[in-house]
């Protein structure tokens, strides 16, 4: 199969990177563990990403111009270059492409996990860290050419834990199930839904027929986000359908879900009463730690209580809500 080979191409040029001593650590000492409780959150041990990533750009805007003489991914080294890749469209679906392209895959040389990389679009535009429609398109195209249930794509904005102000995704593999494929959601308009009792208020958005239309709708709540200066998350993985099977006796194929969060700004977070830097990877559930005693004891109390901080109040969120729901309502509607 064609998605296949795209997934076993990109894995053999991670590893052959690996190999060639690429990255600023290895992954041996990474380990993952399944915290107990009703959320089944999963926490990930990788003490090395946190000593040798590359320093976070200072900003104090989500759209914050892109700053040539900071460092962008048009200064990395060949060696971390994979692949370029293009998007074709029709109708129905962005498919992702290997031929020669005017995007890039990347690996990231400070992992948080094996085959993490990370998607380019047009890095030489020099756009800076906020999302395009064909970041988008490129970001859900991955995941379903990939056809990789472990595979997971995820974005910050900035303000929201993004290192570089540069446009780009992140895409790596967990093989645990992350708590955010599973949440009950209800319906919004179209394929929009929100979560209703996660820790962190968002948005989930279900592919219905096509990616085509499944990425013009996330980019339409994205873009209320923009316009507002609101810092985000977002995550496209597989998970259960939002709507609810009325017969339980069948169990459902998995869905790609692209789930979006708006959150606080990062910079204005209390520092002292994070045990974590509550980010994309974290809001899933996916909860990276550099802290080994912090790994081995902390509870589901603890990170929904980190997770919090970030999180928008109830009547904060439903005034976003409104925005989303009403552009998207226009968009539908052809206005």
């Amino acid at each position: 199969k064609q998605w296949y080979q795209r997934r076993v191409a990109v894995d053999s040029l991670w590893s052959k990177s690996k190999s060639e001593n690429v990255f600023r650590y290895d992954l041996s000492e990474s380990c993952l563990r399944s915290i107990p409780g009703q959320c089944q959150f999963c926490a990930d041990y990788n003490e090395h990403r946190f000593l040798k990533k590359r320093a976070a750009h200072s900003v104090s805007s989500c759209n914050q111009p892109f700053n040539d003489s900071l460092f962008n991914f048009n200064k990395l080294n060949d060696s971390e270059i994979l692949l370029e890749v293009s998007l074709s469209d029709d109708a129905d679906c962005v498919s992702f492409s290997m031929d020669s392209g005017s995007s890039l895959v990347a690996v990231n040389a400070s992992p948080l996990s094996e085959s993490h990389i990370l998607l380019l679009p047009s890095p030489e535009k020099c756009l800076n860290q906020r999302l395009t429609l064909g970041a988008v398109e490129l970001g859900l195209s991955f995941s379903v050419s990939c056809g990789d249930p472990d595979l997971r794509v995820v974005f910050n904005s900035l303000r929201a834990f993004a290192s570089i102000n540069h446009l780009h995704l992140h895409a790596y593999k967990c093989s645990a199930s992350l708590p955010i494929e599973s949440a009950p959601v209800e319906h919004l308009v179209d394929c929009c839904y929100k979560l209703t009792t996660y820790p962190v208020p968002g948005f989930v958005f279900q592919l219905q027929t096509d990616t085509v239309s499944l990425a013009k709708s996330v980019f339409t709540a994205v873009e209320v986000l923009q316009d507002q200066d609101i810092p985000h998350n977002m995550m496209i993985t597989y998970g259960d359908p939002c709507a609810v099977h009325t017969d339980p006796t069948i169990v459902p194929e998995p869905v790609l879900r692209v789930c979006l969060w708006p959150v606080k700004p990062s910079d204005q977070l209390p520092a002292d009463e994070l045990l974590f830097k509550p980010a994309v990877c974290e809001i899933s559930g996916h909860i990276l730690l550099h802290d080994l005693d912090l790994f081995q004891t902390i509870t589901e109390t603890q990170i929904i209580n980190t997770l919090k901080i970030n999180a928008f109040e109830e009547d904060q969120f439903q005034e976003i809500t409104a925005l989303v729901k009403k552009k998207l309502e226009a968009v539908n509607n052809g206005s």
